[in-house]
């Protein structure tokens, strides 16, 4: 757009046009670059990133079904601990009869047997050890599934904000070429401009518009990611967080170690080890069979009475278990060999995130000392020269610098965001919250019972639910 020379006049007309227009500009581009949320209306609760943590920990469905797990380990731990053989009571009584020559003196053939099949080479204990370990197991696994439901339900977290970001700048953008068009008609009207520059003002005010409808879907599929993630379905929340978060880096190593002693599912993997172990020396006890012993006794036909002891044993020859144990021993390797594919994957999870986090704290500090502060000083610098001006330093410039300082908050958002990825990925490495933002819950009094929400109820401050990412024993 290249407008026409000024037309010579009044002093009043040579500077107030411009000055207004400036004015309109300025009160449509503002030049934070922080993209804080907005205050929240009053009718719609607060929710922060703690509160809407904990409230997943306490409500999402997903996690509430495998929870239920436990229950399921905790059986299996009865069951072991129980004697798994029942006594067997056999009792026969025949009618005989025969001659007198025969000495039958007892019509009523009469014997009674009791057995109990014996495990005489440990299997109980190594039964009770396994169901023990898998219990365990059990529990590192439920606390694998809560740092993933925490780390799912940061990142929708992060990106409902870094979405409801870009829809602001998108409205300010708008604004701005609305503005833009008001005040080129007027000098349209006043003949410094031609009437082409008001129709391509006018094309920018329908183009900003149109770009509104896709970023406010892509807004609502984000918070309804939110809520899935919450385990609510319909209710209202105002989101209060930004994503402008300092970030530390620890020394790699450090992290690595933190992350090998603290990731719930490489403990779930050293638990299934000795699992393996315990059913593999029961299958090898339980080989040489179980034999049945008991005692018995008879009363026959000439009443004569017989006491004894039963014993049924099946003599491992020809079915030695050999499969069986083959089968133990592959799982022991199995499980061996996902202890040390978990290792492997903790250290690069925690190299790659750490990688990730570097590079995105970088751009963001370029933009932070160099590209936003650098456009804001040219912006002000135009502002003078136009206001006094300065020739070649025309209108079409002007809004083409702040159009240039939308475009770079835009890219600082994508940065921001960039980095709340980086940051959340460290945290999941080495399964501590406080990388991506999070801190940790005050501990629950003795004997105090959390309270199940409602369907209706709506997240609160989170003071009240548990803390995030239990680990057993710990």
């Amino acid at each position: 757009m290249k407008p026409r020379p000024r037309i010579r006049g009044s002093t009043v007309f040579r500077f107030t046009i411009p000055a207004g227009l400036l004015g309109l500009i300025l009160c449509a581009v503002p030049v934070r670059s922080e993209p804080n949320a907005a205050a929240p209306p009053p009718e719609q609760p607060i929710l922060t990133l703690n509160a809407a943590v904990q409230w997943a920990l306490k409500s999402n469905p997903a996690l509430a079904t495998f929870r239920r797990n436990r229950g399921i380990a905790e059986a299996a731990v009865q069951i072991a601990r129980q004697y798994p053989f029942n006594p067997i009571i056999q009792h026969y009584m025949w009618g005989d009869w025969g001659p007198a020559a025969a000495g039958v003196t007892n019509h009523f053939f009469q014997e009674h047997t009791s057995r109990l099949d014996l495990e005489i080479n440990g299997q109980g204990k190594y039964r009770r050890a396994a169901a023990r370990a898998a219990l365990t197991r059990t529990e590192w696994e439920i606390a694998a599934q809560e740092l993933l439901t925490s780390i799912t339900l940061v990142r929708a977290f992060n990106t409902s904000i870094y979405r409801q970001g870009k829809y602001r700048l998108l409205e300010e953008a708008a604004r701005l070429t609305e503005d833009i068009a008001a005040s080129t008609k007027q000098l349209v009207e006043n003949g410094t401009l031609r009437s082409a520059d008001l129709l391509l003002a006018r094309a920018d005010v329908v183009e900003a518009r149109n770009a509104l409808g896709p970023a406010r879907g892509v807004m609502i599929v984000a918070e309804n990611d939110l809520r899935r993630s919450l385990g609510i379905i319909g209710e209202p929340f105002q989101l209060q967080g930004t994503l402008e978060k300092d970030v530390v880096l620890p020394d790699p190593l450090f992290l690595t170690q933190a992350a090998l002693e603290r990731r719930p599912d490489l403990h779930g993997f050293e638990i299934a080890v000795r699992e393996a172990e315990n059913r593999l020396r029961f299958e090898i006890a339980n080989r040489w069979g179980n034999p049945s012993l008991g005692p018995s006794g008879e009363v026959n036909e000439t009443s004569v009475g017989f006491v004894g002891l039963w014993l049924i044993w099946q003599a491992p020859i020809i079915n030695t278990r050999k499969g069986e144990i083959r089968q133990r021993q592959a799982e022991l390797a199995r499980a061996a060999q996902a202890v040390h594919q978990s290792e492997i994957q903790v250290r690069q999870d925690v190299m790659a995130s750490w990688a990730r986090l570097t590079q995105a704290k970088q751009v963001v500090k370029n933009f932070r000392t160099d590209t936003l502060p650098t456009l804001r000083k040219t912006l002000q610098e135009f502002d003078k020269l136009y206001l006094a001006g300065q020739p070649g330093v025309d209108l079409s410039r002007l809004i083409s610098i702040r159009r240039r300082l939308l475009t770079a908050r835009d890219a600082y958002l994508d940065a921001l965001w960039e980095l709340s990825q980086a940051q959340t990925d460290l945290a999941a490495a080495v399964a501590d919250l406080s990388f991506a933002g999070c801190r940790a819950a005050p501990p629950e009094s003795e004997g105090e019972q959390l309270n199940q929400p409602s369907p209706t109820q709506q997240p609160s401050n989170g003071e009240e639910l548990p803390p995030p990412m239990p680990v057993p024993g710990k």
